[in-house]
């Protein structure tokens, strides 16, 4: 028992560490894909999303991959000033699937000079493919600030 107790005291920081990781990892292929949209240019996020992935935004609609590629090469200018902070970041990882579940604020100006924050609750399935992770669902859901 003593022992076990030994094992469990060295092995504990490093389980810590390997999720806080693990957590930084897909909240930078969230960070990726807001870029994407900033610079309507979705070539450094298309490798991380499977072809099949679906998307569910705000206005309740299924969209795929290519909708998505089409909506980033358009996106608004608001966009290029716009930021993104996350909260409440919740990574829990289950075999080859790791689910992402987080809070973000949009901060963007409008075109009338008005500082506007929306908040939305992100909820994004991962999927272990070979060495590669990719994103095969993104559920974003609007909250009331």
């Amino acid at each position: 028992m003593k022992n076990l107790s030994f094992i469990f005291i060295l092995l504990f920081p490093l389980t810590i560490f390997c999720q806080a990781d693990n957590s930084s990892f897909f909240l930078n292929l969230m960070k990726t894909e807001f870029e994407a949209f900033q610079k309507k240019d979705p070539s450094l996020w298309i490798k991380y999303v499977d072809g099949n992935a679906i998307f569910t935004g705000s206005d309740n609609t299924f969209k795929t991959k290519d909708q998505i590629i089409e909506e980033m090469k358009s996106a608004p200018d608001i966009f290029i000033s716009a930021a993104e902070t996350y909260d409440d970041i919740i990574t829990r990882t289950y075999g080859n699937t790791t689910v992402l579940s987080c809070l973000t604020t949009f901060t963007f100006i409008s075109s009338d000079g008005n500082i506007n924050k929306i908040k939305f609750k992100f909820t994004r399935v991962h999927i272990k493919d070979g060495t590669e992770w990719k994103l095969v669902y993104h559920s974003s859901i609007p909250v009331e600030i």
